[in-house]
């Protein structure tokens, strides 16, 4: 048995930071907002996969999450990752309790709420994978956690967790996932970490070695896209068009009733998290000293409407199967462009 104690605090739906942020306030008594360590990874990314079934996928962020995202953020915050991923579950208890025997907590990446007990508005009712919590404590029978959408340290039973956690989540990450975050020597200057992950993710955006990120790979994405009538069939082009429109969603990746039938309660804009970016940056501009963020925060405000426009004209594409005018899109993904690269030069222009 082992049974960590570590501050949290809400963050609804930002629960693939909400562990990160809690491990750095138990390490130096500081919280780093979640909203600024989540949303600033917006970007552009184009993964081509022929043999997929999605063989375009547009996701309207730098990184995705996963281990990328803790990845990014390990040398600026001052933390090792010890991940693994796969492995059967036997394999992986005995890694995770072991790292907690080591006062290492753990993220716990990929989970499909259906399992959850403590989670009742899903729990053997609806399938919601992809779910991520921090494992602070175990025993024989159970695993003890904190859960972005919960005060306390709710209990996982452990026959529950490998059936949460069977499954892979979408490319991102296999079954198994976990991320053990060992924050031996954490930066305590908070300001320099925001700084400097904001920076870097404008700099990833506007001179991405990567011709598929940044504003390289919206470039290509704008060349390419006009031509994929002719090489992708209506199925492959309805499998693109809604991938697109399922991952410009603002707080979390879902399809509008339109096309999936069902309507999830959640007020969720098509906005590609533009809007909560936005958001964000006016709400910290004057604890972090930064008055540029409110010019930035204008031009991703626009950038989001414009993104919003085209999701509508993808959804009346989708559910009409009608794919074969898209030059109509071409001089909003230009416009869309011309905003991000503003937003994010002023934003690279406060580090310098």
């Amino acid at each position: 048995m082992k049974r960590l104690e570590l501050p949290h605090q809400l963050a609804d739906y930002l629960c693939p930071v909400n562990g990160l942020c809690d491990v750095y306030e138990w390490k130096t008594g500081k919280r780093i907002p979640e909203e600024l360590i989540f949303y600033s990874k917006a970007g552009f990314q184009m993964i081509s996969q022929k043999k997929a079934a999605v063989p375009k996928m547009i996701f309207m962020g730098q990184g995705s999450i996963g281990k990328r995202e803790y990845e990014f953020w390990k040398g600026i915050i001052g933390y090792e990752v010890i991940a693994g991923e796969g492995k059967c579950f036997r394999t992986t208890m005995k890694n995770v309790r072991e790292l907690l025997d080591k006062d290492i907590p753990v993220i716990l990446f990929g989970l499909d709420m259906f399992y959850l007990p403590y989670q009742r508005k899903f729990y053997h009712r609806q399938h919601i994978p992809g779910h991520v919590v921090l494992m602070t404590g175990y025993d024989e029978a159970n695993v003890y956690v904190h859960d972005n959408s919960k005060a306390e340290v709710q209990t996982i039973p452990i026959a529950e967790l490998e059936l949460a956690w069977a499954e892979d989540y979408i490319g991102i990450s296999k079954k198994n996932a976990y991320f053990g975050i060992d924050m031996k020597s954490p930066e305590t200057d908070m300001a320099w970490i925001v700084r400097k992950g904001i920076g870097k993710n404008a700099e990833t955006y506007l001179s991405s070695p990567l011709s598929f990120i940044g504003q390289k790979g919206l470039d290509r994405f704008i060349g390419e896209f006009s031509e994929w009538k002719n090489i992708f069939s209506e199925e492959e082009l309805q499998k693109i068009y809604s991938h697109f429109i399922e991952y410009t969603g603002s707080i979390l990746p879902e399809l509008p009733y339109e096309i999936s039938g069902r309507r999830s309660g959640i007020i969720n804009p098509h906005r590609a998290s533009r809007d909560k970016f936005a958001q964000t940056l006016v709400k910290y501009k004057n604890f972090f000293g930064e008055e540029a963020w409110e010019e930035a925060a204008h031009h991703f405000q626009k950038g989001g409407k414009i993104i919003e426009k085209i999701v509508d004209g993808f959804i009346e594409d989708v559910t009409n199967c009608s794919f074969g005018q898209p030059e109509k899109y071409i001089p909003l993904f230009q416009v869309l462009r011309g905003c991000e690269e503003e937003a994010f030069c002023k934003i690279l222009y406060t580090q310098n």
